[in-house]
């Protein structure tokens, strides 16, 4: 297997992990619950892991997804339910942006 083709597949492993991760929290968050601090920790090592194997050609939006993350473990400390919902979906905002540019080229 060549090195490109591992990181593409390690790649897809981790977003596959971020999605069903992510699922979990925004589960809890629709049934007015705040998530669970594991799911938070696991979302965030996760979302660690998909920036240390971002290729430079998408570094911006990656950043701009970090810099979101940042935002979200911030809310979270503050326990205030709608703030964290507000955050969260500026993430999704965020990848949902990533792909719809990914597709494009």
């Amino acid at each position: 297997m060549t090195t490109n083709k591992k990181q593409q597949d390690e790649f897809k492993s981790v977003k596959q992990r971020l999605s069903t991760i992510q699922l979990a929290i925004k589960k809890d968050l629709k049934n007015g619950q705040l998530p669970q601090a594991g799911d938070v920790d696991q979302f965030t090592a996760t979302s660690d892991e998909m920036d240390r194997l971002c290729q430079n050609e998408w570094r911006t939006p990656m950043d701009d997804y970090m810099n979101r993350l940042g935002q979200f473990q911030t809310v979270m400390k503050g326990r205030d339910l709608q703030a964290i919902e507000e955050a969260f979906q500026g993430l999704l905002d965020c990848k949902v942006s990533c792909h719809k540019e990914f597709r494009q080229k």
